[in-house]
């Protein structure tokens, strides 16, 4: 008797004046939606719920799950739900300095990429693994350039959700007080 097909539910949930919330997947929609409700803060917003019944595998939905959210972009997905920095690693140069010096050296390449505006506020980097092959190094020297980026607040990491351009907090000294004329 063949396996029959997974059911896989693609749900969106809307607050008031249809504002898509939250975009996800579950073949339980249900229960989903009892755990949002014990611990997501925003669920209390929810006005409205949508299912969608797919025929695909579960690798297959988590794939239309991930696309829907960047079209879509829902208010509190925070998983696909942002820019990714643009990243060819076919052209990223292979760094060649002393063993010490490779993180520093992979470092400059990130913050050249973000100086020049191609890396931009909110884009999340490529993955350490990605950037460690194309840079030919090893991913702890990707995390140890990582933290001096961090540390320096040109890059800021969410746990869960991955390395982000930090936005730059411009700060303008406050006016001086000036006698009328």
């Amino acid at each position: 008797m063949p396996t029959p097909p997974e059911r896989t539910a693609l749900y969106r949930l809307y607050g008031t004046n249809d504002r898509l919330l939250y975009i996800g997947i579950t073949d339980n929609p249900e229960a989903r939606w009892e755990r949002h409700a014990a611990f997501k803060w925003w669920w209390v917003q929810v006005t409205r719920k949508q299912v969608n019944w797919l025929n695909a595998s579960w690798r297959e939905a988590l794939d239309i799950e991930k696309a829907t959210i960047r079209e879509e972009r829902p208010a509190y997905n925070g998983t696909h739900n942002h820019g990714v920095a643009p990243f060819d690693a076919a052209a990223w140069p292979r760094i060649e300095a002393q063993p010490r010096q490779k993180f520093s050296a992979l470092a400059d390449l990130i913050r050249t990429e973000i100086a020049s505006g191609r890396w931009q506020a909110g884009d999340r980097l490529p993955d350490a693994e990605d950037l460690a092959t194309a840079s030919g190094v090893g991913e702890g020297t990707v995390q140890r350039a990582f933290r001096e980026l961090v540390n320096e607040g040109s890059i800021m990491r969410l746990h869960g959700l991955g390395t982000f351009v930090r936005a730059r907090i411009v700060t303008i000294a406050p006016n001086r007080m000036l006698r009328p004329t």
